[in-house]
């Protein structure tokens, strides 16, 4: 695989991820009451994986042990997420309000950077900034209003999800025509 085409499939990977983002904000934002049903519904699919891990334990005459390790982590998760689907339901926002922040700060040092090369840094920042601020909220208030902290996680996956598009646009402007693999999605000058 050369150079290119290389760079055009990091390209359509970082957009794909973007869209994803996209439609998983907008869908929190829109139904926030839909975590439950997933929670559930994972649940049920990781028990069945479970079950076909065992039964493949079990037919092939336990050669091989892995079927039954993850079997057995298989079956933990989705048990957890059938039974208690409300302590994921705690957890996803104080887990993503993590997230967000160390992404947001991350986006922060990241656009600073590019102070010397782009006129709009700034942008960047602010949104990053903003973002930082809903991951703060977040995780100091899971529980407080769950649908508004659910909504907030759309909000910021929406907003992710534009930057996202952005940087790979403005990293296939800084790095040309034929950018590396990691640097369509790494738009971090390189200073050498």
């Amino acid at each position: 695989m050369n150079r290119n085409s290389t760079s055009k499939n990091a390209f359509y990977a970082a957009m794909i991820s973007a869209a994803l983002t996209l439609a998983i904000g907008i869908t929190l934002t829109a139904v926030p009451g839909i975590l439950l049903t997933v929670c559930r519904a994972a649940g049920g699919l990781l028990c069945v994986t479970a079950i076909v891990l065992f039964v493949l334990y079990f037919v092939k005459q336990r050669s091989n042990p892995a079927f039954l390790h993850y079997g057995l982590l298989t079956v933990g998760a989705g048990g957890l997420l059938l039974l208690l689907p409300g302590l994921l339901h705690f957890l996803i926002p104080v887990l993503f309000g993590l997230w967000v922040l160390i992404h947001s700060l991350i986006g922060i040092l990241r656009n600073i950077g590019f102070r010397g090369e782009h006129r709009f840094w700034w942008l960047g920042v602010a949104c990053n900034a903003v973002c930082a601020a809903l991951g703060v909220y977040i995780i100091t208030r899971p529980m407080t209003v769950m649908d508004s902290t659910i909504r907030l996680i759309g909000i910021a996956l929406i907003v992710f999800g534009v930057l996202r598009i952005v940087s790979v646009f403005m990293a296939r402007h800084y790095f040309g025509d034929e950018p590396a693999a990691g640097d369509v999605i790494d738009i971090t000058p390189n200073k050498d």
